[in-house]
């Protein structure tokens, strides 16, 4: 068969070993714990990667729509794919030592080569991988800068819990998030609006 679209064959369909396959990535995927804590009930389990993905592609999702300049569809990829490397990479803490810290650009370089070889017949998912992670692009940087004020909400939500935790001033996470933003203009606005969200909050914090 013949794609109109492409004048390129279609591949044949992946049989049902090969969907098994991804659905145990994503469930590998899945099995990354994050730092940050969601509210469940009574309880303040971790936030997954499985679950932050999601919650980032409904906020690009979102948010592009009113900024036309963006490709809503590359914004939803990349939220999705953002951090696939972290199956075998791991999370990679914003306040880890920084021996782990200085390893995530290796580990991570790593992780793309497998996925990339491991994936060849998902060419979508690893090209936009390797876009995303390039960040060359409005919408790679609209999804980077989103992915850092994304636990920021939730803390807030959660009244500072995980920064409780963990032991987080608001001078130690501005420091860390500040120039971040600054990648995407669309969403530096957003970090300040939760920047003084956070200054009228101080209980939010350990310090």
């Amino acid at each position: 068969m013949i794609n109109p679209m492409t004048n390129q064959p279609v591949p044949q369909p992946p049989n049902i070993d090969r969907l098994l396959d991804l659905q145990k990535f994503l469930l590998q995927f899945q099995s990354i714990d994050r730092v940050i804590h969601l509210k469940h009930k009574d309880d303040y389990p971790n936030e997954n990667d499985v679950e932050h993905s999601y919650s980032l592609a409904m906020l690009a999702w979102f948010l592009a729509g009113h900024f036309p300049e963006l490709d809503k569809d590359k914004v939803i990829r990349y939220a999705l794919v953002h951090d696939l490397v972290e199956v075998y990479a791991g999370d990679t803490y914003i306040f880890a030592d920084s021996a782990h810290l200085n390893s995530k650009h290796q580990r991570e370089k790593d992780a793309l080569e497998r996925i990339n070889a491991e994936w060849a017949d998902f060419p979508d998912m690893t090209n936009d991988i390797t876009e995303y992670e390039t960040r060359n692009s409005p919408e790679a940087k609209f999804i980077y800068a989103l992915d850092k004020i994304a636990p920021i909400m939730i803390n807030i939500i959660n009244k500072g819990y995980t920064w409780h935790q963990e032991k987080i001033s608001l001078d130690q996470l501005h420091s860390n998030k500040a120039n971040k933003v600054l990648t995407s203009p669309e969403i530096k606005p957003y970090y300040d609006q939760l920047y003084a969200i956070m200054q009228a909050n101080p209980q939010f914090f350990s310090e």
